[in-house]
């Protein structure tokens, strides 16, 4: 089973308190999704998970074997194709699933343009098919279908909430309690800052 764990966990930026003494155990596996408005913590928790910020004080115990993030930003790479995007984190021998994760997303077409010839919407959707391509038992996913309609967030839910993801852990972050509710199996909410303690 796979072990995320923090224990009394304080961190601050520029002497403002994001956490204080704060736990949270969301060990197991399935969807987990937080919520809470902007500034409540929910990105710099996504960024201590995966390794990028460490807490003042506290713990983070976090056993898995293989990670794989969505974040706010792209972060694609500008000088390549989205078909070369989703292949560099795969390996040249990969190159079918690759442009089945490009088929997912609705870009199969569009996989020899760069970043900057596709739109914002295509853009995210390169970012969540390079990750899941990647893929992983411990997955977190900061705001991955922003500027997506509705439509096309019901077409791909269920690439990556269904089938082979079920047996990992996945952290989804949220604006949009209805989302969260329809694709997780556990909401944690997250009030503001400083933080104490969250339920979900």
């Amino acid at each position: 089973m796979l072990s995320i764990i923090l224990e009394n966990v304080t961190k601050s930026f520029g002497g403002k308190a994001v956490f204080r003494d704060f736990s949270l155990d969301i060990s197991g596996s399935g969807t987990v999704a937080l919520i809470g408005p902007s500034g409540c913590g929910k990105t710099t928790l996504i960024r201590m998970l995966a390794g990028l910020e460490e807490p003042d004080s506290g713990r983070i115990s976090a056993q898995y074997s293989r990670l794989s993030v969505v974040f706010q930003e792209d972060r694609l790479l500008g000088g390549v194709s989205a078909f070369g995007n989703v292949q560099a984190v795969l390996g040249r021998k990969n190159k079918q699933l690759a442009l089945d994760w490009l088929e997912k997303m609705g870009l199969r077409n569009d996989s020899h343009l760069l970043p900057a010839e596709m739109s914002g919407g295509m853009r995210r959707r390169l970012a969540i098919a390079r990750a899941m391509a990647y893929g992983g038992d411990f997955i977190l996913l900061d705001e991955p279908f922003a500027g997506l309609d509705d439509a096309t967030r019901e077409r791909i839910y269920p690439y990556i909430f269904n089938g082979e993801n079920t047996a990992g852990l996945i952290i989804l972050v949220t604006h949009d309690r209805q989302e969260a509710e329809h694709l997780a199996k556990r909401v944690i909410v997250m009030e503001g800052p400083p933080l104490n303690t969250a339920g979900g």
